[in-house]
């Protein structure tokens, strides 16, 4: 019998190697993940700056925030309306604010990413961060775990998203940040440090009770009403 009729180990262990790295490419391409999407989101329906009550009432109902929502809320925050009209106008500013960069490319009516949010939070608040951060600038990976750290954001991944009551708190909160340097509802210096009365980030009742959007709205546009005061009891 010839010594070649069957092949050495090496030859052998190279073609499975080659075969299993084969299958497992096609295997992801095949597998890739597909984010949620939103028909006749928010912001379709309530797309001028004129109607931002509407467009935060609308939103608040959706299970996740869009892009083209995300882009329009953060917008308005940052420069006080959104002047554009159309999806691709709302990614030319956020590409000049270097909210995204210049290769980004993601449907409107897809779920945003928390990532991009966050990198466009710590651009609009100046948030410097640590020394990876300061290295590498708000990426989606840091500027979100920055963003956790200061009670900005709840527990997310940057491949995460947001529910629409979730990102309107989330806009609450940048405010916040903005006005009085923290993110979570004023509470006692004390109870703060203890951790009594801390409320983390998109708690139902942070979302209710206490958040009130900062630009252009009425300080009761997201408040519960108030339970009636109780009144005396007449002892006779």
């Amino acid at each position: 019998m010839r010594s070649d009729a069957f092949p050495g180990p090496g030859p052998l262990l190279r073609r499975v190697a080659c075969a299993a790295v084969a299958v497992g490419a096609a295997l992801a391409a095949g597998a890739g993940c597909e984010r949620a999407r939103v028909e006749d989101s928010a912001v379709e329906k309530f797309p001028r700056s004129a109607d931002e009550i509407e467009f935060l009432d609308a939103l608040q109902k959706q299970v996740v925030v869009t892009n083209d929502d995300a882009l329009h809320g953060l917008i308005s925050f940052a420069d006080g309306a959104d002047l554009s009209t159309t999806y691709a106008g709302r990614v030319e500013v956020a590409k000049r604010k270097k909210w995204i960069d210049d290769s980004w490319n993601r449907p409107a009516d897809e779920s945003a990413q928390v990532g991009w949010m966050a990198t466009a939070g710590c651009r609009i608040l100046g948030v410097q961060g640590g020394a990876t951060m300061r290295i590498f600038g708000p990426i989606p990976r840091y500027a979100t775990k920055e963003l956790v750290f200061m009670d900005v954001l709840p527990l997310r991944t940057e491949n995460q998203s947001l529910s629409g009551r979730e990102f309107v708190d989330y806009l609450n909160r940048l405010g916040r940040v903005q006005k009085s340097g923290r993110a979570l509802a004023l509470a006692e210096e004390s109870e703060r440090q203890s951790g009594a009365g801390v409320i983390p980030a998109g708690s139902p009742n942070q979302l209710i009770d206490q958040s009130s959007v900062e630009f252009g709205l009425p300080s009761s546009a997201f408040t519960a009403p108030q339970a009636p005061a109780p009144q005396p009891i007449v002892v006779p």
